[in-house]
C-alpha cells in the first residue's frame, strides 16, 4: 500500500508538472507580443506491430499510438505524451493478456544547434522519459535519460542531404527491487530525403544500427538493423504519413525474428 501510494504520487507529480508547464506557457503567450508561438501536434498512429528498440513487444499484434507534443515557443524545450494501445486480443506470448501492455510515455526534452547554417552545423538533444504501465504493477515502470547529436549540413546529395545521428541511452527501474531492466542503448543512423521529381513530396528513408548494452538482459551486442521509408502527405494544418520499415534482428536474446512492419500517422498541428 505504501508502494503504491508513492507511485499514485509520483504519477500525480509528473501530470501536474506538465499541466503546470502547459498554464505557465500559455500566460507567457499571452503577456509576451515577442515571444515565439506555442506549437502543439497532435498525432494519431496505427501500427501493424509494435517494435521498441528491436523488442516486439505486442508480439506480433497492432497497436494505436496517440501522441501529443507540446513546443515551448520556439525555446528549444517540449514536452510529449506518448501511448501504446494492443489492437486485438491474445498474449504477448509470456501468458499474460495483451490487453495489460498499455504503456504510456512522458517526455521532456531540449534541443538545440551550434555553427546553424554551416557546414559543419551540429543539432544537440537531451531527454528524460518516463515508461509507465498502468495495469501492472509498479515494478514495470521504467525511467531514461538520451542524448542525440546530428549533423545535418554535412553531407549534401543533390537537393537534401545525407544525415548521420547517434543517440545513446540509459534506462533504470523505477523499483530497486529489479535489476534486468538496466541497461544502455546506443543507435547510429543515418536518413535522406529523397525528392520525387515534378512533385513537391519526397520519400523520407532511414536506416540504424544499433547495441544493446545489457538492457532488459540482454546479451551486450548488436541487436538490430532497420531500413525504412515514408512519405508525408499535407492538407493544411493535417499531415498523412505512410510508412513501411524492416528489421534485421541479429542478437536473439532481443528478437529471434526478422520484422516487417508499417502503418500510417495522422498528425494535426495548431
Amino acid at each position: 500500500m505504501i508502494i503504491a501510494g508513492r507511485k499514485k504520487r509520483l504519477m500525480t507529480g509528473i501530470v501536474t508538472l506538465v499541466m503546470f508547464g502547459c498554464m505557465t506557457c500559455v500566460s507567457m503567450a499571452q503577456d509576451e507580443d515577442d515571444a515565439g508561438k506555442l506549437a502543439v501536434d497532435l498525432d494519431a498512429t496505427y501500427v501493424s506491430k509494435y517494435i521498441w528498440r528491436g523488442y516486439d513487444l505486442f508480439d506480433d499484434h497492432a497497436a494505436f499510438q496517440p501522441s501529443v507534443n507540446i513546443d515551448l515557443f520556439g525555446t528549444g524545450f517540449s514536452l510529449n505524451v506518448w501511448g501504446a494501445i494492443p489492437m486485438g486480443t491474445g498474449s504477448n506470448g509470456h501468458g499474460d493478456g495483451i490487453n495489460v501492455w498499455q504503456e504510456y510515455d512522458y517526455t521532456a526534452a531540449y534541443g538545440f544547434s551550434v555553427f546553424e547554417d554551416e557546414v559543419y552545423t551540429l543539432d544537440f538533444g537531451v531527454n528524460y522519459i518516463y515508461f509507465h504501465f498502468p495495469k501492472l504493477n509498479h515494478m514495470s515502470d521504467t525511467q531514461e535519460i538520451g542524448v542525440s547529436v546530428a549533423i545535418p549540413n554535412l553531407l549534401k546529395i543533390g537537393e537534401s542531404a545525407l544525415v548521420p545521428s547517434y543517440y545513446v541511452g540509459k534506462l533504470w527501474p523505477t523499483s530497486s527491487g529489479v535489476s534486468d531492466v538496466a541497461g544502455g542503448y546506443h543507435t547510429f543512423a543515418l536518413s535522406y530525403d529523397l525528392a520525387i521529381p515534378e512533385t513537391d513530396y519526397s520519400l523520407s528513408l532511414f536506416t540504424d544500427i544499433n547495441y544493446n548494452d545489457g538492457l532488459f538482459g540482454s546479451d551486450n551486442d548488436w541487436s538490430h538493423a532497420t531500413f525504412g521509408i515514408s512519405t508525408s502527405i499535407d492538407a493544411g494544418p493535417v499531415s498523412v504519413t505512410p510508412f513501411l520499415n524492416y528489421q534485421l534482428s541479429i542478437d536473439d536474446s532481443v528478437n529471434d525474428d526478422d520484422e516487417l512492419y508499417g502503418g500510417v500517422s495522422v498528425s494535426f498541428s495548431f
